[in-house]
């Protein structure tokens, strides 16, 4: 190990303990991390990079084992240390951010205090000082000191994952490691954690060892990568460059399958199979069985690491065949060969454009309402704003994109139109009927022609049904077929659904399913009725990159082959340009852009849509997206802002887009986590649109002040407050203003923003 490097691992194999025998889920891997450096450890689930990582803090379960390797940290080898000796590394030196940051905060206490005992189980320091530097670090994390004081359920997720890296940076470690810490996150807050971690890193100087399976966020976010599969390094070097010119076969099929922004008219491809079982690992290379490539040398011997550049090293038989495999493998032929020898199939979708067909629904000013219990004393007056009166068209055989935030109301839309949520108002039209007041045996015909994809194949499937018990649910239920012709056709839907020879799936259970294969059995449950529409709640965001394009391709050909309409919810807009025809973007409650997708995501009327672009991280190695630093967070819906809902964080709102008091609070709270003095500013005090700053130091230095404060949001908020002197204090009065009506752009392009004039 050289001066220049903080963590050199050599040779390190992790096993767990089982009844059958050892599970080798890391065997035998080296990688090193620089001072500063920032390592992506990439690969599919099961893969093995979560226990590697683990294993840098001594945090395996009781039947994990590391039999051989080591792990030099800082000049000395963390595997022998043991009890006190580890726990004086970690945290102090090594600290870790999980991946959900929910169950990382102990929701019985407030989050300063978890903050302060993290840092006095290391360090002496006295609560006031503790409480100070833990005051500043929610500063550099881009939060609210007072949000000290708040349980972590009083906060987001986009809030609590900034607390968790907050508090990994309590004690400045050397490194620090992230385990797929933005997977839960949308892309708007992803984008905002990973630029100030990237921040933090360049400020303090720490490594960053990051394991994810999303190659986007890697490519904008390490210096170098190592490419993971089945417990062994397959690939490693500069991230550019490893994803650019992938030299092994496993990396090329990983960048085929990831959907860009800009390359969403290309083909995904998807890898056929599933990883390797670690109980029993293969003699040879770990991904022969599914490479496109493999010999009899593959199978017999294991590669190993060949230098194939300056840095860069790959665990193939056949560096010198790397322009051949690159060019056969950017091929469905090829990995369709891998499917065939597998038995399953490989889908290829040719794009096409959508002709204009009849309404399958119709949605007219559709509106849900969720009351706020009042506490003990009964309920109040507020309520939940999820959805606020939007209007949707899904035409026969169309795919429609809903895309937002989390919190935008995209799911709760998603539930009404398959009714799983009963609207407040508000008309849905199903062949001519509003199914919105059907009960009772209507309800149950309606659902018939309507079903839905939930984002979780892993809990959406009853573990106690068989496949067969699944698929044929639906038509139990509806009274369509038993005996043999209700097998035969949970087969067809089986097969339909990719999962080939069908008959092999049928009497097994869930569990014993990789996860690509449970969202396709999901699937087969949806379309086992041949319905009219079917709702897809996020189905690929919990796949593996090597998966999601098989799902992704199913829907486009049921689309084209049964004349399917699919509702394609997601925050993933890569994934919504590859595979919807029409786009809907979605923001507090209302839709505010929709159109051809195409038009939508090219075009980008709305300064929300651009917001989204902004945030979506890119895969492709060639293209450089600048950080995106702030850009706040989706307000409250109980208490919906004055006119239009994304003028606070729109850099191009107007006068007449509602600027309000609350704005001038946020406006306060930026200054003062910028390190700013406001010594001349009282606290505010909210009524209404209005807002009342007391003045301790005269009006005049208070609006001298204000001014200052004001100055760093758009000229439109000074020029919309109307600023009076009380005596003591500052009264800002602001008007009132009706959210913006969606206008016509273009021939099916409409765009709810005052930028645009009303047709």
């Amino acid at each position: 190990m050289t001066q220049k490097t903080l963590l050199d691992v050599r040779d390190l194999a992790i096993h767990y303990r089982t009844g059958a025998g050892p599970v080798q889920a890391v065997d035998g891997i080296n990688f090193s991390i620089a001072p500063g450096e920032a390592l992506g450890l990439v690969g599919e689930s099961g893969c093995g990079k979560t226990t590697a990582a683990k294993a840098m803090l001594k945090l395996l379960p009781p039947n994990g084992e590391i039999p051989r390797g080591q792990i030099d940290f800082a000049g000395r080898d963390l595997v022998p240390l043991k009890g006190e000796d580890m726990r004086r590394v970690r945290w102090k030196e090594i600290a870790w951010i999980s991946q959900a940051a929910m169950n990382a905060l102990d929701p019985v206490y407030r989050v300063g205090d978890q903050i302060l005992e993290a840092m006095q189980a290391h360090i002496k320091i006295d609560k006031a000082e503790g409480w100070a530097q833990a005051e500043d670090l929610f500063r550099a994390v881009g939060l609210d000191p007072s949000r000290l004081h708040a349980y972590p359920h009083e906060m987001s997720g986009g809030m609590k994952q900034r607390a968790v890296i907050a508090m990994a940076m309590a004690l400045q470690p050397q490194l620090l490691i992230a385990d797929e810490p933005t997977t839960a996150l949308d892309v708007v807050t992803q984008a905002q954690i990973l630029s100030r971690l990237a921040k933090l890193r360049r400020e303090r100087g720490m490594a960053l060892l990051f394991i994810t399976h999303d190659i986007s966020v890697v490519v904008q976010t390490c210096d170098r990568v190592a490419v993971m599969y089945g417990g062994k390094i397959m690939e490693t070097g500069p991230v550019r460059e490893v994803f650019g010119q992938p030299f092994h076969p496993y990396t090329m099929g990983l960048t085929n399958a990831f959907p860009t922004l800009e390359g969403a008219q290309r083909e995904l491809i998807s890898i056929p199979g599933t990883p390797p079982d670690l109980l029993n690992p293969p003699t040879g290379c770990r991904f022969a069985e599914r490479c496109p490539f493999a010999t009899d040398l593959c199978r017999a011997e294991e590669p190993a690491q060949h230098e194939v550049g300056p840095g860069r090293y790959a665990a193939c038989h056949y560096p010198e065949r790397v322009e051949e495999f690159r060019k056969i493998a950017a091929t469905n032929e090829a990995w369709a060969e891998v499917g065939h020898r597998l038995n399953e199939e490989v889908i290829s979708v040719t794009r096409r454009e959508v002709e204009a067909k009849d309404a399958v629904l119709q949605v007219d000013d559709l509106v849900k309402h969720f009351p706020v219990p009042g506490g003990f004393f009964g309920r109040s007056d507020d309520k939940v704003h999820a959805v606020d009166g939007i209007d949707l068209t899904l035409r026969q055989g169309e795919i429609l994109g809903i895309a937002g935030e989390s919190g935008s109301g995209k799911t709760t839309t998603g539930e009404m139109l398959v009714r799983l949520q009963d609207p407040t108002a508000g008309r849905i039209v199903s062949e001519g009927e509003d199914i919105a007041p059907l009960k009772g045996a209507g309800l149950k015909a309606f659902r018939r022609r309507a079903q839905m994809v939930f984002q979780d194949p892993y809990q959406t499937l009853n573990p106690r049904f068989t496949i067969r018990d699944i698929v044929g649910e639906p038509l139990t239920i509806h009274g369509l077929a038993k005996g043999e012709d209700r097998r035969l056709q949970v087969v067809k839907a089986l097969e339909r659904a990719g999962l080939k020879p069908a008959v092999t799936y049928l009497d097994r259970f869930p569990h014993e399913l990789s996860g690509g294969q449970r969202q396709r059995v999901a699937i087969a449950r949806a379309i086992v009725l041949e319905p009219r529409f079917i709702v897809a709640d996020e189905p690929v965001s919990m796949l593996d990159v090597s998966i999601r394009a098989g799902v992704l391709n199913l829907m486009r050909q049921f689309r084209d082959e049964m004349g399917i309409s699919f509702v394609y919810v997601s925050h993933d807009l890569p994934t919504i340009r590859y595979v919807a025809d029409r786009t809907a973007i979605m923001y507090l409650g209302e839709i505010v852009e929709v159109g051809p997708t195409e038009k939508v995501i090219t075009e980008r009327r709305h300064p929300y849509t651009q917001l989204l672009l902004d945030a979506s991280p890119e895969p492709d190695p060639a293209v450089e997206k600048p950080p995106l630093d702030s850009a706040g967070e989706i307000p409250s819906a109980i208490d919906i802002p004055n006119g239009c809902r994304f003028h606070n964080r729109c850099p191009l709102a107007t006068v007449d887009c509602g600027w309000e008091g609350r704005d001038v609070i946020a406006a306060l709270s930026d200054w003062e986590l910028s390190g700013h003095d406001r010594a001349a500013l009282g606290t505010p005090k909210r009524d209404g649109l209005s807002l009342r700053i007391p003045a301790p130091q005269g009006v005049q230095a208070a609006r001298e002040q204000l001014t200052q404060v004001m100055a760093q949001r758009p000229a439109s908020l000074t020029e919309a407050a109307q600023i009076t002197d009380t005596g003591n204090a500052l009264h800002l009065a602001f008007a009132a203003h009706p959210p913006p009506k969606r206008r016509k752009i273009d021939d099916g392009h409409e765009v709810a923003c005052l930028l645009y004039p009303e047709a």
